[in-house]
Formats: structure tokens, C-alpha cells, sequence
């Protein structure tokens, strides 16, 4: 019924005008959205996720939780914010269409034939309004805003108060820059009396600068719930509480080191509370008040919207409607799947890519001989941040604490329902292999369906593909499985003949990707590699200019005598010899 309102009132205006009383009945039917958004925020950092015990009090958060839905499980896809927000408002996983990498070396088209999903609603009547970030990887689809750089309740400045509306709020209080203070002003806080309160979690060092961090975090948390608290009473004001949804979460994983822009469950885990308006309670099959099991995460958030408003899902998108009509609470909960990745992050470059599938975590790390710290200078303006190195270095760290700085290895697997902080890797464990290997076997095939286009290096889909990346990952998808079979021979025996053969054959195919493929195996690899030093010195003078660097890394990590060796016979081979840059890492 909804649904075919919806169409009347984009028919009608088509003829010029809307029947009154139809115009009514899609006043009464269709709700109002609200996104509070809160950047830098993880779920692990609030009271209301952590039973109470510890964690940033909301209060205003818990006010929208008792008339609504608590998430347990939400996530953001990517743990860093343009990654994360161009899934949030394409409603498709960024690595398909080209929008994964942070920061962009270009803006790139939202697919064919497909808009930000902000736009379906305005073309059914909505007023949609941005306050006022944006942040995202592709060319901002102007057709989706009335307001795209708006402030706080711009909802009030439609030219028609009968208009329903979507407004975002993206609140920039939580930032991680909030915490990049020096640590002389650590001595000058009013946190000092309640810093032994705070949990420090895990893998942090429990000193007095990660406390104070901490308790800073936590009281940017609490600011943003004051704000919360005025855009509450801004709708109530207005007299539009009873028919709007309001969404608050955090726009990526947490500000606090090793969070934020890291594939880890800080990182991806976002809160989620969702209020359902007094006017829609018993339209939905929901209880308030209700905590929600089920796995939900960005790339659902837009086509929920479109649900709601009883306008069809375009095919183009990947997300599914998590609130509806004909969604129940055993529906949600039966939602055990999640999909994560994590690409460049500023100057730093990873490849990774997770996936739960109920208690477990899967990370398949595709440069497994970098530690997650490898240096980004936005990183390290924290304190805590260059605390947490200068202890490593100094080896007062304990083994959890001390991961974050080793190589991070090729596979990662958790039981989340016993270690919520990833603090023990299974996938070595023989008694674990058949849920590591069906984990990775579905990693792997969702990876192919979705054209992943991570495998390949990015200025090779931007030079090829950029006028419509999802298309070029599609049209590739036989060649993105190819990669990726090279890519997890680094999971294989080293020693094995065949194995070692096929590293062979990729460092000498006419391909340079899967000579970069080959060369980041042996790179896997280190001195297990030696086998193949001669094809790998050869690389390092490639014309391919991404193949050249990834040789180098591979070399790099061999014996200091192999590498010497080979690279004095490729200065003397290089001398006079120009080189063809295609495109660096």
C-alpha cells in the first residue's frame, strides 16, 4: 500500500499537481529520518554496550534506546571515514565500486544507472538535508540534496512543513584530532579524579597518558550526547518527534590508538540505536527496548531507509532492509554475516578484508609482513600513540600489548563470544582448521561475486576503468580470481615444489599483476623466498614501475647477503636503461 502510494504522488506531480486527499494519506504513512552521527566512535567506548561498568555515559542515547532498538552488532564496513561513508550513502561495498582507498587519488561515478539513495527520497517527496560533512570518494550526487552544507535542524528550512524529511547530523566533537593534545596539558585536566575508573582495554598499556586519553574520549562522548539531546528537543519543538526515526551511531570505529582505520573489531564496530516513533510502533513487528543481536552494517543503512518509506530498493545496491513491516526480531537475529575491508589510510597502505559469520572473526591480511603500526603521521599526533611505540621499542610491553607492532601474519581468526578484543589468534590452532578454512572459503567467493577491486593495484582500474569502476571489477571478475589464486599461494608450504613453481610462473608472466602478486608471495615469504631471488632481482627493474617497489620489498626481506648481491647486479644490468613508470605503490 505504501508502495503504491509512493508511485501516485511521483505520478501525479508528473501531471502537475497532487490530489489533496491522497497528499494527506502520504503525510499519515510516511515517516521522517534523522542520522546522528558521531565521528571516531566505537562501540566498546560506551556505558550502554558495556552492561554499565564502564565506558562514556549517554544518557540521551539511552533515552532514544528505551523507545527504540539497541544493536549489538553493527559495523561499519571500513574503519575509516570516506571508505566507510561512501558505503553509508551508496549502499554498496565500497571496494565493488571503486570508492574504498582513504585518501582518493580521484573522485570516481557512482555505477550506471544508480544514485546516493538520499536521492530516491527526494524524488518521492522528501526534503533531504546534510549538516553538514560529506567525505565521500565519489562525485557528490547533487540531485540527492536540497541542503548538502547545512547546519543543525535544517529540516525547518523546507519550503513545505507537510514535507517529510531525512536530515543528517554529523557531530565532529568526537573527531580523533580531539585527543591530539600534548602531554603537558595531560597535568592541567579535571579527569584526575576519576582516571582509576576507567578500563583500559587489553592491548593498551595501562599508563597514566592512556588513562587520560581515555577519560578525554570519554567526556567528547558525553558532549555529543548533549547535542543529541538538543536535536531530541529540536524535533519534539516541532512537533515531529512522534514520526521520526532517529538513527545515532558512530560514523567508524573508535578515535583511541589502533582503532580507527584498522580492520579490527574497535575499528569496525560501530554503536547503533535506532528510536521508532511513537505514530510507527505498531506498524513494526518490534518491541522497544529490544537489544538486537543480528549483524547489520552500513551498506544496509540506506536501502532501510527506502524501506521504510515504501520505495523499492534499486538492483544496484547491496545492502538489505534490516526494518520493515515484515521484518521480526527472529529475522534480524538471523542475520550472522558481515562484511569488512580496510585499504589506504593517508599515507599508510594495507589490504585487508574480513568477514564474521556468527561468534567467528576472519582477517586475511594480503601484505601480512607489515605490523597494523606502520607510520601515518596523522596517527602518531596522538601522545598515546607515540607512547604505545616508545614502550614497544623500549620492550616494556607484554605480548598482547606488543602484536599491534609485528607483522600481523596472514590470517586472523577469533571467537569474539570469548575474546572481544582479538587478543588470540586461532588460526594456527589444528583444532580450529575447518572453521578457518570455511571462513576463508567464503571471504574468498564473496570477494569474487563483489569484483573486489582491492586486488588490483589502484591506477590500474583508475587508468582502465575509472569512468565506471564497477563495471571494469565486473567485466574482470575471471581475472580477479586469477590474482587471488596467486595471492594465496603465501598461505601455502613454502617448501612445496609445486607451490614454489607457480610463485615462479607469476614472477615471469607476461602480466605484470600477477608478477606483483608473485613478488608480494615471496615478500610473504622473507628468506623462504631465496628460491626465487633471481626472478625477484630481475623484477626490480621492471618497466612496470608497482611491480619494481613490491620486488624491492620482497628482496628487502631476504638475506642481507642475496640482497646485496642481486641488487648491485641490477644497478650494473640498470645503468643507461630507462625506466617506464607506470603507476607507484
Amino acid at each position: 500500500m505504501k508502495r503504491r502510494i509512493v508511485s501516485d504522488v511521483m505520478f501525479l506531480s508528473v501531471l502537475g499537481g497532487i490530489n489533496p486527499v491522497v497528499a494527506q494519506e502520504i503525510k499519515s504513512v510516511r515517516p521522517n529520518f534523522v542520522w546522528f552521527m558521531t565521528e571516531d566512535v566505537s562501540s566498546y567506548f560506551l556505558d550502554i554496550y558495556n552492561e554499565g561498568r564502564f565506558g562514556a555515559v549517554t544518557p540521551h542515547v539511552k533515552e532514544l534506546a528505551r523507545g527504540g532498538l539497541v544493536f549489538n552488532n553493527a559495523y561499519s564496513n571500513a574503519p575509516v571515514s570516506s571508505a566507510a561513508r561512501s558505503t553509508l550513502i551508496t549502499g554498496c561495498y565500497a571496494p565493488r565500486i571503486g570508492v574504498h582507498l582513504h585518501r582518493k587519488m580521484e573522485e570516481v561515478p557512482m555505477p550506471e544507472g544508480l544514485h546516493m539513495f538520499p536521492y530516491y527520497l527526494r524524488a518521492a517527496g522528501y526534503h533531504t538535508s546534510n549538516a553538514a560533512k560529506t567525505d565521500y570518494n565519489c562525485f557528490l550526487d547533487k540531485e540527492a540534496w536540497n541542503i548538502v552544507s547545512g547546519k543543525i535542524g535544517a529540516w525547518r528550512m523546507r519550503p513545505d512543513k507537510d514535507m517529510p524529511f531525512f536530515h543528517v547530523r554529523t557531530c565532529a566533537v568526537t573527531h580523533e584530532s580531539s585527543l591530539h593534545f600534548s602531554e603537558e596539558k595531560m597535568h592541567e585536566s579535571h579527569f584526575a579524579t576519576w582516571l582509576d575508573s576507567i578500563y583500559i582495554h587489553p592491548n593498551h598499556p595501562d599508563t597514566e597518558l592512556f588513562r587520560y586519553t581515555y577519560a578525554s574520549f570519554y567526556n567528547r562522548i558525553s558532549e555529543s550526547d548533549a547535542e543529541l539531546g538538543r536535536l531530541i528537543a529540536m524535533l519534539e519543538e516541532d512537533g515531529e518527534l512522534d514520526n521520526t526515526f532517529i538513527f545515532y551511531f558512530g560514523d567508524n570505529g573508535g578515535a583511541l590508538p589502533g582503532s580507527k582505520g584498522y580492520t579490527t573489531e574497535t575499528g569496525l564496530r560501530v554503536p547503533l540505536v535506532v528510536y521508532i516513533p511513537e505514530r510507527w510502533r505498531d506498524k513494526l513487528p518490534l518491541q522497544v527496548g529490544t537489544r538486537v543481536d543480528g549483524m547489520v552494517s552500513f551498506v544496509d543503512f540506506g536501502p532501510t531507509l527506502l524501506r521504510l518509506a515504501g520505495i523499492d530498493v534499486p538492483e544496484g545496491m547491496d545492502g538489505i532492509p534490516f526494518l520493515g513491516d515484515d521484518i521480526s526480531l527472529d529475522n534480524l537475529n538471523g542475520r550472522n554475516e558481515v562484511f569488512g575491508y580496510g585499504d589506504r589510510f593517508d599515507e599508510l597502505y594495507a589490504f585487508n578484508r574480513t568477514i564474521r559469520k556468527g561468534r567467528f572473526k576472519y582477517s586475511r591480511n594480503f601484505q601480512p609482513y607489515h605490523p597494523k603500526s606502520l607510520y601515518a603521521a596523522y596517527r602518531y599526533k596522538q601522545a598515546a600513540f607515540r607512547e604505545w611505540k616508545r614502550l614497544y621499542v623500549n620492550g616494556e610491553l607484554n605480548t598482547v600489548q606488543s602484536r599491534f607492532f609485528l607483522p600481523q601474519g596472514a590470517e586472523e581468526l577469533y571467537d569474539l563470544s570469548k575474546d572481544p578484543y582479538e587478543t588470540n589468534n586461532l588460526a594456527r590452532q589444528p583444532m580450529y582448521k575447518e572453521i578457518l578454512l570455511e571462513m576463508r572459503k567464503v571471504l574468498r567467493e564473496l570477494m569474487v561475486e563483489k569484483s573486489d577491486l582491492g586486488v588490483f593495484p589502484e591506477c590500474v582500474w583508475l587508468e582502465e576503468g575509472k569512468n565506471n569502476p564497477s563495471l571494469y571489477g565486473s567485466r574482470h571478475r575471471s581475472s580477479i580470481r586469477r590474482y587471488l589464486d596467486i595471492a594465496d599461494l603465501e598461505l601455502c608450504d613454502s617448501e612445496n615444489t609445486t607451490v614454489r613453481k607457480k610463485v615462479r610462473r607469476a614472477l615471469e608472466s607476461e602480466d605484470p599483476i600477477e608478477r606483483y602478486w608473485g613478488a608480494t608471495v615471496c615478500a610473504s615469504w622473507g628468506d623462504r623466498a631465496v628460491f626465487a631471488s633471481l626472478q625477484l632481482s630481475r623484477l626490480i627493474q621492471d618497466e612496470v614501475a608497482y611491480v619494481a617497489s613490491r620486488a624491492v620489498v620482497a628482496m628487502s626481506r631476504l638475506q642481507g647477503k642475496v640482497l646485496n648481491d642481486a641488487m648491485n647486479g641490477v644497478w650494473k644490468r640498470a645503468e643507461g636503461t630507462p625506466e617506464k613508470v607506470v603507476c607507484i605503490e
